[in-house]
């Protein structure tokens, strides 16, 4: 469970409690504020917010497993996630000023069309693991599920020929993202990811940076089919 400590603002409070309790006088050198209280000199200073992230505690090794994948999968795949909902927002500002529906159609497809060559090659490495978390966490960012989605911009039959196709792989273009419930583990590390402390949850899971471990399995990767050529 991750525990946010708002140290600035708790000594902020405090500091702010005690000038009401006792009289102070509150003075500056040329280094630092301070105050003087019963003789005493505090110095004031404010420090950037901590984030303390803590371990889950599992009771066996799937779950642990699972939960390696998901630290894994997240930082890789959100990114896509914020993608669509800034997409589909700019999209939304565009209809509401495209009242033709031909144009509408003629719009879709430029945007499919630029989509599919800035993503398709990327999202194509994507592992099925990869594809469900995108699923669930375009849900997240968009309120609307992926098979909505595609049957407004694409039609019904698209949709559903893409919901059988995810079916194959165990995944639902319908999934509703459950923070409270089944998604609650991915929702605590979209919130570390959000508040900027994902690598120090990444470093404590695989002993190194998103960054670090990424070249170091790419390189090993290179490595396998090299040996596999030969």
């Amino acid at each position: 469970m991750t525990k946010v400590l708002h140290i600035s603002a708790i000594i902020f409070a405090y500091m702010f409690c005690t000038s009401l309790q006792a009289q102070t006088d509150t003075q500056s050198s040329y280094f630092q504020n301070y105050i003087i209280e019963n003789n005493d000199t505090l110095y004031l200073m404010s420090m950037d917010e901590l984030t303390v992230v803590a371990m889950p505690n599992f009771k066996n090794k799937r779950d642990w497993k699972n939960y390696y994948r998901m630290v894994y999968n997240l930082p890789r795949v959100y990114p896509y996630a914020k993608t669509a909902k800034n997409k589909l927002a700019e999209m939304d500002i565009q209809f509401s000023k495209i009242n033709n529906r031909r144009q509408r159609k003629e719009y879709i497809k430029e945007v499919e069309k630029e989509m599919t060559n800035q993503y398709k090659s990327a999202l194509k490495k994507l592992t099925i693991s990869q594809g469900k978390m995108l699923i669930k966490l375009i849900n997240r960012e968009t309120e609307t599920t992926v098979y909505q989605i595609v049957k407004e911009m694409k039609g019904g039959f698209s949709a559903f020929f893409w919901q059988s196709l995810a079916g194959l792989f165990g995944a639902s273009l319908k999934y509703k993202y459950d923070k409270n419930g089944d998604d609650a583990i991915l929702e605590k590390l979209v919130n570390i990811y959000e508040f900027g402390d994902y690598d120090e949850l990444y470093m404590k899971v695989f002993g190194m940076g998103i960054e670090e471990h990424t070249k170091m399995l790419q390189k090993n990767r290179k490595k396998k089919q090299s040996k596999a050529k030969n």
